[in-house]
């Protein structure tokens, strides 16, 4: 894809533009691009924009093709609604997001899933958010793959900056195998993880 009508140029252009933004958002190829540049337009929008747009991505993200992709596509909706300080509106998605992610037959798409709504989540109220980390860490386990030790490794050091007790509790929950003793290892020595951005 061009620079002339890219991802990456809507995610620039979003914070200080709306207008080109949302045109160029809107006229993306692809509909995962297309879903999470609106995201990124919707977080920066005036304020009576703010939900129009988030709907518009929402839509998209139908267009994304396997439930996976849906899942993961909407939660860069939640996180752009989150930040704008649209909790409840958020919750409410994020709550459909978790029943959505059930229907995901591959363990691994599933834990991808809801590695990135738990993501999209980790700033909301306490109840949700565990509510999805409780989803993700239970997907992992069935998932038994390198990807979930790893993504476990992960979450449980992130979890770290905030709660270490839980953190250690993730921790103690992992197959006995080198992401587990990794984790421990940093965990022992204060090491924390840091949640990616999401604009």
């Amino acid at each position: 894809m061009s620079e002339i009508n890219s991802s990456a140029r809507v995610f620039r252009t979003a914070p200080t533009d709306f207008v080109l933004a949302l045109s160029l958002a809107q006229n993306l190829a692809v509909a995962w691009d297309r879903t999470t540049s609106l995201a990124a337009v919707a977080r920066y929008a005036p304020e009576a924009e703010v939900i129009l747009v988030a709907e518009k991505a929402l839509k998209t993200a139908q267009l994304t093709g396997d439930m996976f992709k849906q899942v993961a596509a909407s939660a860069w909706v939640v996180r752009a609604l989150v930040e704008r300080a649209r909790v409840k509106e958020a919750e409410q998605i994020a709550l459909s997001l978790l029943k959505q992610a059930e229907q995901i037959e591959h363990p691994v798409s599933k834990t991808g899933a809801l590695t990135i709504l738990w993501g999209a989540t980790w700033i909301m109220p306490t109840p949700l958010r565990q509510r999805v980390l409780n989803s993700l860490l239970a997907a992992c386990l069935v998932a038994n793959s390198w990807r979930s030790g790893r993504t476990m490794r992960y979450v449980a050091l992130v979890v770290a900056n905030e709660d270490r007790p839980q953190a250690q509790r993730i921790i103690d929950s992992m197959r006995d195998n080198r992401y587990k003793r990794g984790a421990q290892q940093k965990l022992d020595a204060g090491q924390t993880e840091k949640l990616g951005k999401f604009f």
